[in-house]
Protein backbone atom coordinates (compact mmCIF):
# COMPACT_ATOMS: atom_id res chain seq x y z
CA UNK A 1 0.00 0.00 0.00
CA UNK A 2 1.36 3.42 -0.88
CA UNK A 3 1.86 5.83 1.95
CA UNK A 4 -0.60 8.20 0.27
CA UNK A 5 -3.42 5.73 0.93
CA UNK A 6 -3.16 6.31 4.67
CA UNK A 7 -5.04 9.14 6.37
CA UNK A 8 -2.62 10.76 8.82
CA UNK A 9 -3.10 13.77 11.11
CA UNK A 10 -1.17 15.79 8.52
CA UNK A 11 -3.63 14.69 5.82
CA UNK A 12 -6.63 15.61 7.96
CA UNK A 13 -5.08 19.00 8.61
CA UNK A 14 -5.50 19.70 4.87
CA UNK A 15 -9.28 19.67 5.30
CA UNK A 16 -9.50 21.14 8.81
CA UNK A 17 -10.75 24.52 7.57
CA UNK A 18 -13.62 23.04 5.52
CA UNK A 19 -14.77 20.27 7.84
CA UNK A 20 -18.03 20.82 9.75
CA UNK A 21 -20.24 18.89 12.15
CA UNK A 22 -22.82 16.76 10.29
CA UNK A 23 -25.37 17.46 13.04
CA UNK A 24 -25.20 21.22 13.56
CA UNK A 25 -22.85 22.41 10.76
CA UNK A 26 -20.54 24.16 13.23
CA UNK A 27 -16.76 24.22 12.90
CA UNK A 28 -14.94 21.20 14.33
CA UNK A 29 -11.51 20.65 15.88
CA UNK A 30 -9.38 17.69 14.85
CA UNK A 31 -7.69 15.99 17.80
CA UNK A 32 -5.38 12.95 17.74
CA UNK A 33 -8.12 10.37 18.28
CA UNK A 34 -11.37 12.25 17.70
CA UNK A 35 -13.07 15.19 16.04
CA UNK A 36 -14.84 17.57 18.41
CA UNK A 37 -17.68 19.91 17.38
CA UNK A 38 -17.27 23.44 18.71
CA UNK A 39 -21.02 23.99 18.47
CA UNK A 40 -23.03 21.07 19.82
CA UNK A 41 -20.11 19.25 21.46
CA UNK A 42 -20.57 16.07 19.42
CA UNK A 43 -17.56 13.75 19.33
CA UNK A 44 -16.58 11.69 16.29
CA UNK A 45 -13.93 8.99 16.75
CA UNK A 46 -10.93 8.54 14.48
CA UNK A 47 -10.08 4.85 13.95
CA UNK A 48 -7.11 3.68 11.89
CA UNK A 49 -6.82 7.19 10.50
CA UNK A 50 -10.48 7.22 9.46
CA UNK A 51 -12.82 9.90 10.91
CA UNK A 52 -16.25 8.39 11.58
CA UNK A 53 -18.53 11.27 10.62
CA UNK A 54 -21.56 9.44 9.21
CA UNK A 55 -24.89 10.70 10.51
CA UNK A 56 -27.44 7.95 10.00
CA UNK A 57 -31.05 8.67 9.14
CA UNK A 58 -33.25 10.05 6.41
CA UNK A 59 -35.95 12.76 6.04
CA UNK A 60 -36.57 13.16 9.76
CA UNK A 61 -32.91 14.14 10.27
CA UNK A 62 -33.05 17.15 7.98
CA UNK A 63 -36.59 18.56 7.97
CA UNK A 64 -38.52 16.69 10.62
CA UNK A 65 -41.27 15.66 8.22
CA UNK A 66 -42.00 12.61 6.11
CA UNK A 67 -45.22 11.55 4.43
CA UNK A 68 -44.65 7.83 4.91
CA UNK A 69 -42.21 5.35 6.36
CA UNK A 70 -40.57 4.51 3.03
CA UNK A 71 -36.90 5.49 3.16
CA UNK A 72 -33.35 4.25 2.62
CA UNK A 73 -32.60 3.43 6.26
CA UNK A 74 -32.23 -0.30 5.56
CA UNK A 75 -29.83 0.38 2.69
CA UNK A 76 -27.72 2.64 4.92
CA UNK A 77 -27.14 -0.27 7.29
CA UNK A 78 -25.56 -2.55 4.67
CA UNK A 79 -21.82 -3.21 4.42
CA UNK A 80 -20.84 -1.97 7.87
CA UNK A 81 -18.95 -5.24 8.30
CA UNK A 82 -15.74 -5.45 6.28
CA UNK A 83 -16.49 -9.06 5.28
CA UNK A 84 -19.72 -8.04 3.52
CA UNK A 85 -17.96 -5.11 1.89
CA UNK A 86 -15.26 -7.47 0.63
CA UNK A 87 -17.87 -9.78 -0.91
CA UNK A 88 -19.45 -6.84 -2.73
CA UNK A 89 -16.17 -5.59 -4.15
CA UNK A 90 -14.88 -9.02 -5.15
CA UNK A 91 -18.03 -9.58 -7.23
CA UNK A 92 -17.03 -6.64 -9.43
CA UNK A 93 -13.71 -8.34 -10.10
CA UNK A 94 -14.98 -11.87 -10.71
CA UNK A 95 -18.39 -11.61 -12.42
CA UNK A 96 -18.06 -11.06 -16.17
CA UNK A 97 -20.95 -8.62 -16.65
CA UNK A 98 -19.81 -6.54 -13.67
CA UNK A 99 -16.28 -6.42 -15.09
CA UNK A 100 -17.74 -5.23 -18.40
CA UNK A 101 -19.80 -2.49 -16.76
CA UNK A 102 -16.82 -1.40 -14.67
CA UNK A 103 -14.68 -1.03 -17.81
CA UNK A 104 -17.40 1.14 -19.35
CA UNK A 105 -17.62 3.19 -16.14
CA UNK A 106 -13.87 3.74 -16.21
CA UNK A 107 -14.13 5.15 -19.72
CA UNK A 108 -17.08 7.41 -18.90
CA UNK A 109 -15.51 8.75 -15.73
CA UNK A 110 -12.22 9.57 -17.43
CA UNK A 111 -13.99 11.38 -20.25
CA UNK A 112 -16.32 13.39 -18.04
CA UNK A 113 -13.60 14.33 -15.56
CA UNK A 114 -11.21 15.32 -18.35
CA UNK A 115 -13.85 17.69 -19.73
CA UNK A 116 -13.78 19.62 -16.43
CA UNK A 117 -10.02 20.01 -16.14
CA UNK A 118 -7.88 19.27 -13.12
CA UNK A 119 -9.36 19.77 -9.66
CA UNK A 120 -7.70 20.88 -6.47
CA UNK A 121 -9.97 18.58 -4.45
CA UNK A 122 -12.57 15.98 -5.40
CA UNK A 123 -15.08 14.21 -3.19
CA UNK A 124 -16.25 10.69 -3.98
CA UNK A 125 -19.38 9.78 -2.03
CA UNK A 126 -20.16 6.95 -1.80
CA UNK A 127 -16.69 5.61 -2.49
CA UNK A 128 -17.58 1.99 -1.71
CA UNK A 129 -14.42 -0.07 -1.51
CA UNK A 130 -12.55 2.23 -3.87
CA UNK A 131 -13.57 0.41 -7.07
CA UNK A 132 -13.66 3.60 -9.14
CA UNK A 133 -11.23 5.83 -7.25
CA UNK A 134 -8.18 4.97 -9.44
CA UNK A 135 -10.03 6.71 -12.29
CA UNK A 136 -10.65 9.83 -10.19
CA UNK A 137 -7.20 10.17 -8.62
CA UNK A 138 -5.31 11.37 -11.74
CA UNK A 139 -7.67 14.35 -12.09
CA UNK A 140 -7.17 15.88 -8.65
CA UNK A 141 -4.53 16.94 -6.15
CA UNK A 142 -6.47 15.49 -3.22
CA UNK A 143 -9.23 12.88 -3.25
CA UNK A 144 -11.61 12.57 -0.29
CA UNK A 145 -13.16 9.10 -0.16
CA UNK A 146 -16.35 8.87 1.90
CA UNK A 147 -19.04 6.25 2.43
CA UNK A 148 -21.73 5.70 5.04
CA UNK A 149 -20.58 2.08 5.51
CA UNK A 150 -17.59 1.52 7.75
CA UNK A 151 -16.80 -1.80 6.08
CA UNK A 152 -16.52 -0.24 2.64
CA UNK A 153 -14.13 2.47 3.82
CA UNK A 154 -11.97 0.02 5.78
CA UNK A 155 -11.83 -2.32 2.78
CA UNK A 156 -10.91 0.45 0.35
CA UNK A 157 -8.25 1.93 2.60
CA UNK A 158 -6.55 -1.46 2.95
CA UNK A 159 -6.83 -2.63 -0.64
CA UNK A 160 -6.73 0.34 -3.04
CA UNK A 161 -3.47 2.19 -3.71
CA UNK A 162 -2.83 5.53 -5.37
CA UNK A 163 -0.07 8.09 -5.81
CA UNK A 164 -2.63 10.84 -5.29
CA UNK A 165 -3.08 11.85 -1.63
CA UNK A 166 -6.38 10.59 -0.26
CA UNK A 167 -8.40 10.96 2.91
CA UNK A 168 -10.88 8.25 3.91
CA UNK A 169 -13.89 8.84 6.16
CA UNK A 170 -17.43 7.72 6.85
CA UNK A 171 -20.13 10.23 5.93
CA UNK A 172 -23.75 10.33 4.85
CA UNK A 173 -24.61 11.91 1.50
CA UNK A 174 -27.63 13.45 3.24
CA UNK A 175 -25.35 15.23 5.74
CA UNK A 176 -22.03 15.86 4.03
CA UNK A 177 -19.64 17.18 6.74
CA UNK A 178 -18.09 19.95 4.65
CA UNK A 179 -18.71 23.64 4.13
CA UNK A 180 -20.39 25.00 1.02
CA UNK A 181 -18.21 24.95 -2.12
CA UNK A 182 -15.48 22.89 -0.45
CA UNK A 183 -14.68 20.80 -3.54
CA UNK A 184 -14.20 21.53 -7.21
CA UNK A 185 -16.45 18.56 -7.93
CA UNK A 186 -18.29 15.65 -6.33
CA UNK A 187 -18.72 12.18 -7.79
CA UNK A 188 -21.70 10.09 -6.64
CA UNK A 189 -21.94 6.69 -8.33
CA UNK A 190 -24.65 4.04 -7.78
CA UNK A 191 -26.41 5.68 -4.86
CA UNK A 192 -29.40 7.53 -6.33
CA UNK A 193 -31.13 4.34 -7.50
CA UNK A 194 -31.14 3.03 -3.92
CA UNK A 195 -33.22 5.98 -2.67
CA UNK A 196 -36.94 5.13 -2.81
CA UNK A 197 -38.45 8.61 -2.47
CA UNK A 198 -38.23 11.85 -4.43
CA UNK A 199 -37.59 13.61 -1.11
CA UNK A 200 -34.39 11.63 -0.56
CA UNK A 201 -33.21 12.02 -4.15
CA UNK A 202 -33.74 15.78 -4.03
CA UNK A 203 -31.88 15.98 -0.72
CA UNK A 204 -28.99 14.00 -2.18
CA UNK A 205 -28.63 16.24 -5.23
CA UNK A 206 -28.95 19.40 -3.13
CA UNK A 207 -26.15 18.26 -0.82
CA UNK A 208 -23.88 17.26 -3.71
CA UNK A 209 -24.25 20.73 -5.22
CA UNK A 210 -23.89 22.47 -1.87
CA UNK A 211 -20.33 21.22 -1.38
CA UNK A 212 -19.31 21.51 -5.05
CA UNK A 213 -17.92 24.67 -6.61
CA UNK A 214 -17.96 23.59 -10.25
CA UNK A 215 -19.59 20.26 -11.10
CA UNK A 216 -21.33 17.08 -9.98
CA UNK A 217 -21.12 13.66 -11.64
CA UNK A 218 -23.94 11.36 -10.56
CA UNK A 219 -25.54 8.15 -11.76
CA UNK A 220 -29.26 7.36 -11.80
CA UNK A 221 -31.48 4.58 -13.13
CA UNK A 222 -33.33 5.88 -16.19
CA UNK A 223 -37.10 5.36 -16.11
CA UNK A 224 -37.22 5.28 -19.92
CA UNK A 225 -34.36 2.80 -20.34
CA UNK A 226 -34.93 -0.50 -22.14
CA UNK A 227 -33.93 -2.33 -18.97
CA UNK A 228 -36.66 -0.62 -16.97
CA UNK A 229 -39.23 -0.99 -19.75
CA UNK A 230 -38.72 -4.76 -19.79
CA UNK A 231 -38.91 -4.90 -16.01
CA UNK A 232 -42.22 -3.02 -16.03
CA UNK A 233 -43.58 -5.37 -18.70
CA UNK A 234 -42.67 -8.43 -16.60
CA UNK A 235 -43.92 -7.00 -13.32
CA UNK A 236 -47.51 -8.35 -13.57
CA UNK A 237 -46.04 -11.84 -13.86
CA UNK A 238 -42.95 -11.90 -11.64
CA UNK A 239 -44.25 -9.30 -9.14
CA UNK A 240 -40.81 -7.77 -8.63
CA UNK A 241 -40.89 -4.30 -7.05
CA UNK A 242 -40.37 -1.37 -9.42
CA UNK A 243 -36.93 0.12 -9.84
CA UNK A 244 -36.15 3.42 -8.10
CA UNK A 245 -35.80 5.63 -11.15
CA UNK A 246 -35.55 9.17 -12.45
CA UNK A 247 -36.08 10.56 -15.93
CA UNK A 248 -33.50 12.67 -17.76
CA UNK A 249 -35.92 15.60 -17.56
CA UNK A 250 -36.19 15.20 -13.79
CA UNK A 251 -32.40 15.23 -13.44
CA UNK A 252 -32.20 18.30 -15.68
CA UNK A 253 -34.82 20.03 -13.52
CA UNK A 254 -32.91 19.20 -10.32
CA UNK A 255 -29.72 20.55 -11.85
CA UNK A 256 -31.48 23.78 -12.83
CA UNK A 257 -32.97 24.22 -9.36
CA UNK A 258 -29.44 23.99 -7.94
CA UNK A 259 -28.00 26.55 -10.33
CA UNK A 260 -26.49 24.10 -12.78
CA UNK A 261 -26.90 22.67 -16.27
CA UNK A 262 -27.12 19.03 -17.30
CA UNK A 263 -24.29 18.93 -19.85
CA UNK A 264 -24.06 15.20 -20.62
CA UNK A 265 -26.14 12.15 -19.76
CA UNK A 266 -24.62 9.04 -21.39
CA UNK A 267 -25.99 5.54 -20.79
CA UNK A 268 -23.76 3.07 -19.03
CA UNK A 269 -24.88 0.27 -21.39
CA UNK A 270 -28.03 1.02 -23.35
CA UNK A 271 -29.10 -2.63 -23.78
CA UNK A 272 -27.96 -4.34 -20.60
CA UNK A 273 -28.13 -1.53 -18.04
CA UNK A 274 -30.56 1.21 -17.08
CA UNK A 275 -27.92 3.39 -15.43
CA UNK A 276 -26.97 6.78 -16.81
CA UNK A 277 -24.12 9.10 -15.89
CA UNK A 278 -25.10 12.74 -15.44
CA UNK A 279 -22.52 15.52 -15.68
CA UNK A 280 -24.03 18.67 -14.17
CA UNK A 281 -22.00 21.88 -14.30
CA UNK A 282 -22.75 24.89 -12.14
CA UNK A 283 -23.59 28.11 -13.91
CA UNK A 284 -20.93 30.81 -13.65
CA UNK A 285 -21.89 33.74 -11.39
Amino acid sequence: MSKEAMSSPADLARIANILICPKCSAQVKIQPDLILCAGCGAKYPIHEGIPFLARMGTANTWDGTTKDETNSKEYQEQYHEIEKAAEYNIEYKEIFLKRMSTAREYMLLRRLLKSQGRSGMLLELPCGGGRLSPQLAPFTNLLVEADIAEGQVLYGKKNVTSETPRIWMTASAFHIPFKDDSFDGTVCIRLCHHLPTANERERLIKELFRVSKRFVIMTFFDYHSLKNLLRRMRQPFDHKPPKMTMTVDEVRKQASENGAELVECPSLMSLSSGHRYALMVKNKP
